[in-house]
Parts: structure tokens; sequence; C-alpha cells
């Protein structure tokens, strides 16, 4: 089919926070022609703010791309253009980056390998940077004052394609104020892996609400977690939740929106609360909202008329599918405290069944894996034009609950 898609990675700093993102397409060639249909499709089927919210984005270009007019349709404030890595440095292309940056346009140097080479080839250009992003597995000797020589002519220098959180930990020491790659949604797991109070209180509550006890019974143990029950009507009532009246009590919560809603707020709490302690958790929790969205939006794809309970488990496997980012703790650990059924253990480690086999579309999606994505279109017969009004509304979502968390 030949079908592009939109993907999104994020760039955190150093306290695991969420910076930018770097847009990218499934497939990408680094041409002008996959430039311009990304920022065509930003600028008209997306929109800014759906893609970034309140973030700014890297976008790639290369040489011609560079003298293009098409810069003039995103907003330059918003925008940060990553020159590719082999583009030719001659003088027409340093008297137009100077012209750009003195009329507000922003430029960064694309997974930069930190060579004596690179370094002779790319240093006349560096004064109308304002990002180096450096290829870190290509640049294993850069040292810290290397970093600082760099950062002592403007530059912010980013550390990309980082598939550890040990090789993060380098980065952080050499210096380097921003990090992308892997490392972000890999687990880091403790040797004697424990749970907060707080989040045991809040996995107590996740399994009365799929248990079948009263709400008198779900109300009063609310109640003995005030905490909780206060965190969770603050987050029900901002602005992700588009609520008509605000809601004011845990028995108005389970009257007005019944139980499965709330436990998946409940889980969604577990995410966003850790953020007071560790903004890592930012990140973490757009990523479940992206995936949760996802899971359930792409099930309606496959049946025309999803029950509850499908739709119930579709976002449930979602966001078991990174819920043990969130504690630290071996996956299958907590999938125990949480009483998860076999079928769903193989669908979140084998990839087995319905749900398995939605797991593996929505990540395709996610990693703008274009084979994987027109494996299940064609295989449930979807016309490619009904998926991308589902990521480009799931973008917004996230969008709205990166807002929400401040």
């Amino acid at each position: 089919m030949g079908n592009s898609y939109i993907g999104r990675q994020p760039i955190v700093n150093e306290r695991g926070a969420l910076f930018a993102y770097d847009l990218f397409y499934s497939g990408q060639n680094n041409t002008p022609q996959a430039t311009a249909t990304l920022i065509n499709d930003i600028q008209s089927s997306f929109g800014v703010d759906r893609i970034l919210g309140k973030r700014i984005g890297f976008i790639r270009a290369d040489y011609r791309f560079v003298f293009h007019e098409l810069l003039d349709l995103l907003p330059k404030e918003r925008i940060v253009y990553a020159l590719m890595e082999d583009i030719v440095i001659d003088d027409p292309l340093r008297e137009h980056l100077e012209k750009l940056c003195t009329q507000g346009y922003r430029f960064a140097l694309n997974d930069f390998a930190y060579t004596p080479e690179n370094l002779e080839k790319f240093t006349p250009i560096f004064p109308y940077l304002e990002f180096l992003k450096i290829d870190i597995p290509r640049s294993g000797r850069i040292k810290r004052d290397d970093v600082e020589k760099l950062q002592k002519q403007g530059l912010i220098v980013i550390g990309s394609k980082i598939e550890s959180h040990a090789i993060h930990a380098e980065c952080v020491a050499k210096g380097f104020s921003y990090f992308q790659g892997y490392f972000i949604s890999k687990p880091r797991v403790l040797e004697n892996p424990s749970f907060s109070i707080d989040q045991e209180s809040v996995i107590n509550l996740w399994n009365m609400l799929q248990q079948d006890v009263s709400i008198d019974e779900l109300v009063k143990a609310f109640e003995l977690n005030h905490m909780v029950s206060l965190k969770l009507i603050r987050f029900i009532n901002s602005a992700v939740f588009s609520l008509r009246n605000p809601v004011s009590s845990i028995r108005h919560v389970l009257t007005l929106m019944g139980r499965e809603p709330l436990s998946h707020w409940i889980m969604l709490l577990m995410f966003s609360e850790a953020q007071e302690s560790d903004e890592n958790t930012i990140p973490l929790l757009l990523m479940v909202v992206n995936r949760t969205e996802l899971m359930t939006k792409l099930l309606s794809l496959m049946t025309s008329s999803p029950t509850k309970q499908q739709t119930a488990t579709a976002y449930f496997v979602g966001m078991l599918s990174l819920i043990h980012l969130l504690f630290h703790v071996p996956h299958r650990d907590i999938l125990k405290r949480l009483n998860v059924a076999p079928e769903i253990e193989r669908a979140l480690f084998e990839g087995d069944g319905f749900y398995g086999e939605l797991l593996t579309t929505v990540r395709a999606v996610e990693m703008a894996d274009n084979e994987g994505i027109e494996s299940f279109l064609s295989k449930y017969k979807i016309d490619y034009t009904r998926l991308e009004p589902i990521i480009s509304e799931t973008m917004e979502k996230v969008n709205q609950f990166d807002e929400a968390m401040g």
C-alpha cells in the first residue's frame, strides 16, 4: 500500500521530564519529499497543536530542504529543523542558515557522531545551531570536557539512541542536557522490589473495584485513603475528562461513572501521582494514555460493535503492558498482585490471541512500523484512511493529559 504514518519519540531532561518530541515518518528516508510530506500532514491533516501539544518538535532536514519555502508553513518557535549528518557544508548553506537564524528559525544537527572529522566538518555551522544531537553508540569516547566545550559554543547537547539506563547515567555524568532513546521505556528492576504504602492502597482499591463489593464498602475503603481520594477527585475534575459538573465525592464518582471507568482512572492515578517524586513518570503516563487509547480505538476497527467487556480488556491489556515500568519490578510480579488471567499474560508476553494481536499492532503504530500496520489493515480489510483520524485523536488525548499534568 505504501502509506506513511507519523511517529513521535520523547526527548526528556535529566530528571526524565518531557521536553520535546522527535517527529518521524514510517520507513523515513532522508529526502526533501519525506520531510515535505511530514510537514504537510502536520500542517493540514493533524495540526501542530495536536501533534506537539505544548512541546516543541524536531524534524529532519537535508541540504535542499533548508532552502525550501515549506519552512514557512510551521510556526518557527515550535519546530527545530535537525540537519542530517551527510549534509554538505558550503558557503551558500552557512549564509542561508545565518539569515534564517536572524528570522527566528531553529536548527539542530541530527545524530552527530563525535569524531575529529565531524568536528572539523561541522564547526563552521555551530554558531547557527541551537541543539546538537549526539549519536551515543558512535560517540563512545566523548568525555565531559568535550561536552562542556560544545556547551561553551552555545550548543544544547542531546544524547540520542540511548539504549539503557546505565548509558543514560553515563551521559548525565558527562553533562548532557537532554536524552532520547529506548531507555525511557525500559524497566529498572530493583534487587529487592517493594511497593510504597500509597501504591499498596491503590492496588487494593483497584482489586476491590474488580470484585462484587457494595458501593458502601467501596466508599468506605476510599474514605480511609484520604489522599488517594482527594487526588482522584482532583484528577477526574481536570480538563482531561470534560465533565459538565464537578465531581465532589467518591460516591458521586461511583454513581456517575461506574466501576470500570473508575478502575481505569485508578490505574492512571498510580502513574500520574508518581510524578511528585519522579518526573520520569510524566512521559510514562503519556505512553500509557497513548497505548490505552490506541488499544480501544483500534479495537473498534477490528470489530464494528465491540462489547463493553472487550473494550475494558483492550484497555486493561494496554495498561498492563507498561505498568511494570511504574513499580520498577519484574513484569510478572506485578501481574500476580493484580490477579491477571493467564490469557492476558499470554497476550502481554507472547502476543497470543485476539488481544495479543491488538497489542502487537498498537506497538507497530507507536513505532510507525509500516509493515506491521499494513499487515493488520490487510487482514481486517480496513482502509488506511480510517487509521489517520485515530492516530490524530490519540495524540490530542495525550496532549490533554500533558496539559493536565502541569
